[in-house]
């Protein structure tokens, strides 16, 4: 939301316009008190409005206290008024928030107490001054909260529907739409499923140049000894002179609902926000016909129900395939906002898509599209003058059998028409051909499809967790032959087959397009979900992120080496070399080593592996964890006397990293690096040496130095024989031993 914010303020006019620079989870910037009057009043964007006070270092409970005592409180309150404290901390010696707030309190009524023998009380609700506190790493900073509670609380909102917008994220909808330029021209705006009306008021008020702070009758400034009355009353007067100006310039605004509770608290809110000229709310099922609206185009505005609060999946997967459909019929070139926690279903709609924004929604992940409905052909209106016909085609596909979803798949456009019942028999092929094999080894995280069909040309790998399945989609660049955008569409029809067939609810379907990797690219985020799932594989649990990276923390090729690795590492000193997120170390470690040590140069895996480790309650002093250049870490440990009984070395093809000395690259490399790795293994030590660069080839004078045993074809187990050429890998011994 910050660029947002940042183009919001920019717009308000501001004195301190030219120090505004964003930040993380805000913006910075010097304000007069009147610019602060203005941003309470006027930002639809933000939550706080945070006036900082001071900021220091702490080194326990004590110096946090002495250090909240030498502000000087009396500069902002009166010593009979009332405050309050919001207190947030991470990784700090303080550890419990509300402790926090009251041990924050304590030093400002103290601080009172001791200077003029009384100290002022506490008003949880409304108080004259809000402290907010935040403390990250033993690093306080301290603000008083001009807000005085979050701004998205506009005091319009009496009754609330079962899933409400925040009213803040509603306007960021908005805004990331292009409503205010659409409003300006006229064009009408329509929510189809309104709820608790708070797009629908959002859009009035913005249209209509009303300020969004106008009803709150609190803020956190009012009681503020630095509060200037009379400039405030000036602020406020020409927001309302605005307000009653603008009444005239809101366009048609319409708003429907199935559901006549919902109907009522829309009502009740526009009522409260003084709307209720300008917005019209219907009781209706919107999408019961098809009949095109005649005035327009606009925005049709709609943030649907997400499956996980209101709807199952299957009744919410019907639902996205009729909107598609009547949409296109009924709003030909509107445009469409539609927000939701479920955008693995998008697909549905059978419409073009854009994200204009990511963001959480509670504890909910999701997604802005936007889309320009298509103009209304011949075909369609014959369609719609045909009602008959029109409700048989709603009918079959809004059912929920396999057979309703493949009709609906094969709906194309022209040449991107996908067809995907091949897909579907090949999936459920290669799910019964595993299923005994999966039971027999124990394996509960594989791969179950490996672009078997070349029209769909992705991997399937599934993950077995403790609340289901989930599935990683990994999609192989197309050959420049194919067309990108018959690819995607491919895509889009198969998600919600691999859904049903492998038991997986589209949140936790993770859709990656992997492309030809350079260096480190293969590692850097594609997303920024933070979503682990813990897995277990033989003895060891492990954690593993679908949709952050390409590489999910856990390569399933390399299974059976890992449990080779557990089965022979018992007394044994272990070191992995490239370790990535130390799978292999955790297995070695779980089967018995005696210590390891893993090396690694990014501080991402590193922090994996940790994490990795304490899951598996690994002793960090046996088992050590190093960020080094591998190559380099390796010669240095050379000149050393420890020895390991057991290497496993997987190398990357090639790497550029800036913190490494030199570029690597594995088939001109590879002959160095196993012979410092030889140096440092034991007299009867084994070197496991793989990598998956298709073209590699080993160096034949390593074969006449060392016992080379090429193992590639026995550690590549049932689920990637596809795959044989996946990686490669070598057992490497002294010769003689």
């Amino acid at each position: 939301m910050e660029p947002l914010l940042l183009h919001e303020l920019k717009g308000l006019g501001l004195t301190g316009a030219a120090t505004l620079k964003v930040r993380r989870a805000g913006v910075d910037c010097d304000l007069s008190i009147a610019d602060i009057y203005h941003v309470c009043l006027w930002s639809r964007v933000a939550n706080r409005v945070l006036y900082p006070l001071a900021a220091f270092k702490i080194q326990d409970e004590k110096s946090y206290y002495e250090a909240i005592k030498q502000v000087r409180w009396d500069e902002h309150l009166e010593v009979d008024g009332t405050l309050a404290v919001d207190f947030f901390c991470q990784s700090s010696c303080i550890t419990h928030s509300q402790y926090g707030a009251q041990l924050t309190k304590d030093a400002v009524v103290d601080q009172f107490r001791e200077e003029q023998g009384q100290r002022p009380g506490v008003d949880r609700d409304a108080p004259d001054i809000r402290i907010n506190i935040y403390l990250f790493k033993n690093r306080a900073r301290i603000s008083l909260d001009m807000a005085g509670s979050s701004l998205h609380r506009r005091n319009y909102r009496k009754l609330g529907a079962q899933a409400p917008l925040k009213e803040n994220l509603a306007a960021c909808i908005l805004l990331k739409t292009g409503w205010q330029s659409l409003a300006s021209r006229g064009a009408p705006l329509i929510d189809p499923m309104c709820g608790s009306g708070t797009l629908l008021i959002e859009a009035a008020m913005m249209a209509g140049n009303y300020a969004p702070g106008l009803n709150r009758d609190y803020f956190g400034f009012l009681a503020w000894r630095h509060h200037d009355n009379e400039l405030w009353q000036a602020v406020l007067a020409q927001a309302q002179e605005n307000k009653k100006n603008g009444l005239n310039n809101i366009p048609e605004i319409t708003g429907f609902d199935i559901d006549s509770k919902a109907v009522d608290a829309t009502k009740a809110n526009i009522a409260a926000a003084g709307l209720e000229s300008v917005i019209t709310v219907k009781q209706a099922d919107f999408f019961a016909d098809e009949e095109p609206i005649e005035n327009g185009p606009g925005l049709l505005a709609v943030n649907p129900p997400y499956g996980e609060r209101l709807e199952d999946e299957s009744t919410i997967g019907v639902f996205y395939s009729k909107l598609g459909r009547t949409l296109r019929r009924k709003l030909p070139n509107w445009d469409l906002a539609l927000f939701t926690g479920n955008p693995a279903l998008f697909h549905r709609t059978g419409l073009s898509r854009q994200v204009i924004l990511e963001c959480r929604n509670g504890d909910i992940d999701c997604k802005l599209f936007k889309s320009t409905l298509p103009p209304l052909t011949n075909a369609d209106k014959l369609k719609v003058d045909n009602s008959n016909r029109a409700n048989s085609q709603r009918n079959a596909v809004d059912t929920d059998s396999p057979d309703a979803n493949s009709v609906w798949q094969q709906v194309g456009r022209g040449k991107n028409a996908v067809d995907v019942e091949p897909f579907r028999g090949r999936l459920k092929k290669n799910i019964r051909a595993l299923k005994g094999w999966l039971r027999s080894a124990s394996v509960s995280n594989y791969r179950v499809y490996d672009a078997d069909l070349p029209d769909f040309a992705f991997a399937l790998d599934v993950y077995t967790t403790k609340n289901g399945f989930a599935v990683s989609l990994q999609e192989y660049r197309a050959p420049s032959h194919i067309d990108p955008v018959l690819a995607q569409h491919r895509i889009d029809a198969a998600a919600p087959i691999v859904c049903e067939l492998l038991v997986c609810t589209p949140d936790n379907l993770a859709i990656k397009r992997r492309q030809r990797q350079r260096g480190e690219s293969q590692y850097q985020r594609v997303e920024k979900t933070n979503r682990y799932h813990e897995v277990a594989e033989g003895d060891c649990r492990l954690l593993v992120n679908l949709h952050d990276y390409l590489d999910t923390g856990l390569f399933l090729d390399h299974r059976k080496v890992r449990q080779w690795i557990a089965s022979n590492a018992k007394g044994k000193r272990f070191l992995n070399l490239y370790c990535y997120t130390s799978t292999a170390t955790v297995h070695a470690a779980m089967g018995g080593a005696v210590s390891s040590v893993s090396v690694d140069l990014s501080p991402r895996y590193i922090d994996w592996a940790r994490n990795n480790y304490q899951l598996n309650k690994l002793d960090f002093d046996k088992h050590e964890l190093i960020k080094a250049d591998c190559s380099e870490w390796v010669r240095l440990q050379a000149k050393s006397s420890e020895k390991f009984d057991l290497i496993f070395l997987d190398p990357p093809t090639f790497s550029n990293s800036t913190s490494m000395e030199q570029d690597w690259d594995v088939q001109k490399n590879h002959e160095s690096m196993i012979d410092d790795c030889m140096a440092i293994l034991s007299d009867t030590g084994t070197l496991i040496f793989s990598n998956n660069y298709r073209r590699f080839k080993l160096a034949p004078t390593v074969s006449e130095k060392y016992r080379i045993e090429d193992r590639s074809k026995w550690s590549i187990q049932r689920d990637f024989a596809r795959n044989a050429k996946i990686h490669q890998c070598w057992f490497i011994t002294r010769a003689g031993s």
